[in-house]
């Protein structure tokens, strides 16, 4: 492949500088670890959604110091996961809560959206 020959020309490379050879074969290697994603696409390229999906909680414990029982904590561990969860399916959080304590069904339950993608 194309990425792979590139990668090897760039990475065997030696400079004469100690510290860039250094580096450039400890890249060399990761080679296998580095180029996996070339066999396996699907695989995630960082690590973002897991730290999005804690975001909040963590603003929230920063602005006010964490919650005063177990009980508030599991609330907002709860709001948190709907927020996340609105979020991935591309549903207004505001608007999903609105229509939850109204009572009325003009959107639909985040169960049957989750369903639906999976």
């Amino acid at each position: 492949m194309v990425i792979e020959s590139k990668f090897d020309w760039l990475f065997s490379r030696r400079t004469g500088y100690a510290d860039l050879d250094e580096r450039l074969a400890s890249t060399d290697a990761n080679r296998n670890g580095l180029l996996k994603l070339l066999d396996y696409p699907f695989i995630s390229l960082h690590n973002n959604a897991a730290e999005i999906a804690i975001r909040e909680g963590v603003i929230k414990g920063k602005i006010s110091y964490g919650t005063r029982s177990e009980l508030g904590k599991m609330a907002w561990e709860n709001m948190f996961s709907i927020m996340d969860t609105c979020r991935k399916q591309e549903v207004n959080f505001f608007h999903y809560l609105n229509e939850m304590f109204s009572s009325r069904d003009d959107i639909p339950k985040l169960a049957n959206l989750i369903y639906k993608t999976v």
